[in-house]
């Protein structure tokens, strides 16, 4: 987007052409209405009148009176300025086309990002309202209104603190309770007892100031639309109000030298009453009353009801039925004279109810006042401004820099001097610029001093007979009110730039001083907090990439200390039940009962060795319990020494008894029985036959001495008589003999018994512990609690770094994109700063009045 929303070709002139010197608009020749001059001048145009001008109205009939040069000049001058005020009126309403866009922007832009209304400081106290200054010069000009400066300061006048006199100098920005007061339409004016609107503003929310500050938009562009209307009417509405029993009415009645409106001491105006010439009605004289919540349309007479003129006093007292009165008359003074039937524009001359009758109606004149091009004000000359005259002077001087003020009843003031002073210096604090030019718009006169021809009287119009008709007289105060009445009419219908088109030029600055100031604030708003977003985030973002790489280090360490844990958990069971059941079979751990017990001895030496595997595997489990707590304390110093006192660890209490209360290991559930079975008493293995053989025959030896009581060298006299017998007598002795070895034999296995059975219990378990693989399923089942119960401080551990981190990212993320949001804001607002400045610059240059005729300016 440019600049500014709308270029030079937008500024008034005969042309779009750009220019860079605009003060001068159209030079009067002899040759026709005049060529464009410029400082750069292009060749001339085939026409002045664009497409965007309006007719011209009808020329008064006193420059039509003869064809002398001096008419021909006048007639001239009047085209002239036509045109003129035609380019300027197109002009402007370009320019509220282009603010409306910006103030809808910065709505749109309130919404998303709230904008800040600037804060009050409660040291400096409110900004002093302006002083009743003896001359122009004297009045301070940091404090006027934008709006009331027409024509504008040059660019070296110090004109407004918040306005930067050209592009190249600096003027301080106000961020204390002086830029408060500067606001005009956008003003969060509120009202809470004694405390003071800055102060009321300040204790809002931001939501809340932005909600304010978006009813104000919206006001500001409902007003725009309205003024662009306005602009676009070629009738003028003049607005007569003030106080309760100011004489409004008796005023009226005194412009119109009719008695049309009604006057009493008590309020007789209750019903808005907009006069307005009988032509436009057909020439019918009557009262066109409009319901409320009718639209009215003259061509459909549903939309109001018809009544008389003499009905019109019972009708200005009924507000619960009618809500405007529109009273057509039938002026018949002749055009000079009339400011109804004026030959020029048409106009609507309307009588509102007083101020202060009540705050509904009050409301009602408030809000009329946007809807009219000129207001005069009545004050009583006894009473002075009231603080409801007062309050509707400020908010009409949003955009009506003139006001016409009519001091009435003044011939009942005995120090007249000492009142004009007064109300003066009241005047120069309500509008500057309608005390700047108070003598053609501040007026003391007596309207009920004027006379108002009878009904029955006999005249053609004219008011400037010898007073029978109410036309000029010795007496002061009827030449007060003529003068008034002069004067008025030059302000309406001579200078309708200023009447017509000025107050939408005051509103627009208006506007655009609100946004500069606003800008201006929030512009410098968002840069501090774009840069304290950035220092932040290059604050938070070492934080966040420190706490990422000490919470991967620790996790890794933590996960590499519990596998090590747990190896050696791991390691150390299988090492203890390899050991136990490699020695199982080596050790006596039931007494052999005797040969009549032997299978109860075999059932305990098989439970005995169960119970002994069984043991070892308690004894590793409590070894796994007392690894792992101290594997969870040092996990919980390690959270504590992280996040102690923080809401993202919370110690807990490791109960180690309640690991492995549930038996898992296979000789607890039975799945190593081990039953006993024959062979477990009898070991026929080679080897120990060999062994066996041998013993038995040294035990029969043995045996057969020691039980048949033999001595041994009887049994070596037998031997040596058996090689004497020879191989028969042999023969013989071969069945005892084999019956003695059996006999051994059985001796043998009998007296081996103890030592067979735990020998083949050992093997026959082992056999079976390998087969379910009982060492490792132990081992990694003791490991694999240990893993378990280890799992939840290192998983607290984790989940505290992690909700840590996912607040710093949190954190980090939320500051980038209001970064993000703070730049586009800074963006935003550095653009409606430099467009605010740069169109209020531009209108300000708008030219209402001035018009080259015979080589100078005329106003």
């Amino acid at each position: 987007m440019s600049s500014s929303y709308f270029d030079l070709d937008d500024l008034p002139g005969p042309s779009n052409r750009r220019s860079t010197n605009r003060d001068v608009y159209v030079s009067a020749h002899d040759s026709g209405y005049g060529a464009s001059v410029y400082s750069e001048v292009e060749p001339e145009r085939p026409t002045l009148v664009s497409r965007n001008t309006m007719p011209l109205p009808s020329v008064p009939g006193a420059m039509l009176g003869g064809a002398s040069e001096e008419n021909t000049q006048r007639l001239l001058q009047f085209q002239v300025q036509q045109l003129h005020y035609n380019e300027n009126r197109a002009a402007l309403a370009r320019a509220i086309t282009t603010v409306m866009n910006m103030l809808k922007e910065l709505q749109s832009t309130n919404r998303e990002w709230p904008a800040q209304y600037p804060a009050f400081s409660p040291g400096n106290g409110p900004v002093e309202k302006l002083t009743a200054p003896t001359s122009t010069s004297d009045r301070p000009s940091h404090l006027r209104r934008v709006a009331t400066d027409l024509p504008f300061p040059s660019a070296n006048q110090d004109k407004l603190t918040l306005v930067s006199p050209s592009p190249s100098s600096e003027v301080p920005r106000l961020m204390s309770s002086q830029l408060s007061h500067e606001f005009n339409v956008l003003k969060l004016d509120l009202k809470l007892g004694a405390v003071s609107p800055a102060e009321l503003v300040q204790s809002l929310e931001k939501s809340a100031i932005a909600s304010l500050l978006d009813g104000k938009i919206s006001q500001a562009l409902k007003h725009l639309l309205s003024l662009r209307e306005r602009i676009e009417d070629t009738a003028s509405k003049v607005l007569v109000t003030g106080d309760l029993n100011a004489g409004k009415s008796t005023f009226c009645n005194a412009l119109l030298r009719r008695n049309i409106l009604p006057e009493d001491q008590q309020p007789c105006t209750n019903v808005f009453c907009e006069v307005l010439d009988a032509q436009i009605n057909n020439g019918v004289e009557e009262v066109h009353a409009i319901p409320h919540g009718s639209t009215y349309n003259r061509q459909d007479e549903r939309t109001y009801d018809v009544f008389p003129l003499s009905q019109l006093e019972r009708l200005a007292v009924s507000p619960e039925i009618y809500m405007l009165l529109k009273v057509y008359i039938d002026d018949k003074r002749p055009p000079e004279q009339s400011l109804l039937r004026n030959g020029v524009v048409d106009i609507a001359l309307i009588d509102a109810p007083g101020l202060n009758l009540d705050s509904m109606q009050t409301t009602a004149v408030f809000a009329r006042q946007e809807e009219i091009d000129v207001v005069v004000f009545v004050v009583s000359a006894e009473n002075h401004f009231t603080l409801s005259a007062k309050e509707f002077i400020w908010n009409a001087a949003h955009e009506k820099a003139f006001i016409f003020i009519v001091v009435n009843r003044f011939d009942n003031i005995r120090d007249k001097n000492r009142c004009s002073r007064l109300i003066l210096e009241q005047v120069s604090k309500l509008s500057p610029r309608t005390y700047d030019d108070s003598d053609d718009l501040v007026h003391f006169v007596s309207s009920n001093k004027v006379r108002i021809p009878e009904p029955d009287d006999n005249d053609d119009g004219d008011d400037s007979g010898d007073g029978d008709n109410g036309g000029p007289s010795n007496d002061d105060d009827v030449v007060d009110f003529e003068r008034l009445e002069r004067c008025l009419r030059n302000f309406v219908l001579e200078k309708r730039a200023i009447s017509k088109l000025a107050p939408a030029k005051t509103y627009l600055l208006n506007v655009l001083g609100d946004l500069e100031a606003l800008s201006s604030y929030n512009e410098e708003l968002a840069q501090n907090e774009a840069q304290r977003l950035k220092d932040e985030l290059t604050r938070i973002a070492p934080i966040y990439e420190a706490t990422l790489q000490n919470s991967v280090k620790i996790s890794e360490d933590v996960d590499a200390s519990i596998e090590k844990l747990v190896t050696s958990v791991y390691e150390h069971t299988r090492y203890k039940l390899e050991h136990v059941i490699a020695e199982i079979g080596a050790k006596t751990y039931v007494e052999y009962p005797g040969i009549f017990a032997v299978y109860s001895y075999a059932a305990d030496t098989r439970d005995a060795m169960l119970h002994s595997i069984q043991q070892s595997v308690v004894e590793c489990e409590e070894f796994a319990r007392k690894r792992t707590t101290g594997g969870f304390n040092v996990l919980k110093n390690l959270g504590l020494r992280h996040f102690q006192g923080t809401a993202y660890y919370t110690e807990k209490i490791f109960n180690n008894g309640l690991m492995f209360s549930r038996r898992k290991d296979l000789l607890a559930r039975g799945s190593v029985s081990a039953p006993i079975e024959f062979t477990d008493y009898i070991d026929l293995e080679q080897k120990e036959k060999i062994s066996g053989l041998g013993m038995s025959m040294t035990i029969a030896t043995v045996a057969g001495t020691g039980v048949l009581g033999l001595p041994s060298a009887v049994v070596s006299g037998v031997v040596n008589a058996s090689s004497i017998i020879g191989l028969r007598n042999l023969r013989k002795w071969v069945v005892p003999a084999l019956g003695l070895v059996l006999l051994c034999g059985a001796v043998y296995f009998i007296s081996d018994i103890p030592n067979v059975v735990p020998r083949k219990l050992a093997k026959k378990l082992k056999r079976e512990l390998e087969s379910v693989d009982y060492i490792h399923t132990n081992s990694d089942r003791i490991a694999s609690e240990c893993r378990k119960v280890l799992k939840y401080p290192s998983e607290d551990l984790r989940s505290a770094f992690q909700q840590l981190l996912d607040e710093q990212a949190t954190q980090k993320n939320e500051r980038a994109k209001q970064m993000s949001q703070a730049e586009e804001s800074l963006r935003y607002f550095s653009r409606l700063h430099k467009d605010s400045r740069s169109n209020f610059n531009m209108i300000s240059k708008f030219d209402l009045e001035g018009v080259m005729v015979g080589g100078h300016v005329e106003f």
